[in-house]
């Protein structure tokens, strides 16, 4: 199991129980750094792969002050945005540490599956457009007077965008067919 060391502390072995309980992680980033107000610009950087929204950036400033900033965007490997300037540019390309922000990465995959489901079916209700939702058919029909008006009717069963156009086709006065 573990050892008693000379002032009573337990040691182990085990990797696992030494990263219990630690804080973040400060990890050295790749390359170099210079900011104009919120956009930070990466020299030799990977930010894609390294970073994402939510994580945090350490710099030392001319002052020698370290700052940290949020990271709010990942624009490239290049360019990403953070929550607010440092006190001062940082025009000389200057080293950077970063800290991970905790994930709960499952919950993050299904959040942006619901997301592109949702999209999925906004993208299917506006397919539809002016001719109709599910079980309507919506048709041109030409009035007494030249014009025309158009016409609702419930179809019976349910039909595919290619179903619609080919019943709108049968009309003979819906000439955008």
């Amino acid at each position: 199991e573990g050892s008693t060391s000379a002032i009573g502390e337990r040691e182990t072995n085990d990797d696992a129980d030494e990263n219990l309980n630690q804080g973040p992680k400060v990890k050295s980033g790749q390359g170099l750094i210079t900011t104009s107000q919120c956009v930070c610009r990466g020299h030799g950087t990977a930010f894609k792969p390294e970073l994402r929204a939510g994580d945090a950036i350490i710099a030392r400033t001319k002052k020698g002050v370290e700052e940290m900033r949020v990271v709010t965007m990942v624009l490239s490997p290049v360019s990403i945005s953070i929550s607010s300037a440092f006190s001062s540019d940082l025009s000389t390309p200057t080293p950077f540490n970063y800290i991970s922000k905790p994930r709960d990465d499952k919950k993050e995959k299904a959040a942006r599956a619901q997301k592109a489901r949702r999209e999925q079916t906004e993208v299917e209700e506006r397919a539809m457009g002016s001719y109709g939702a599910k079980g309507e058919i919506i048709y041109r029909e030409k009035t007494e007077h030249g014009g025309y008006r158009i016409r609702k009717e419930k179809a019976t069963t349910e039909m595919t965008r290619s179903d619609l156009l080919a019943v709108r086709k049968k009309k003979k006065s819906d000439r955008y067919c």
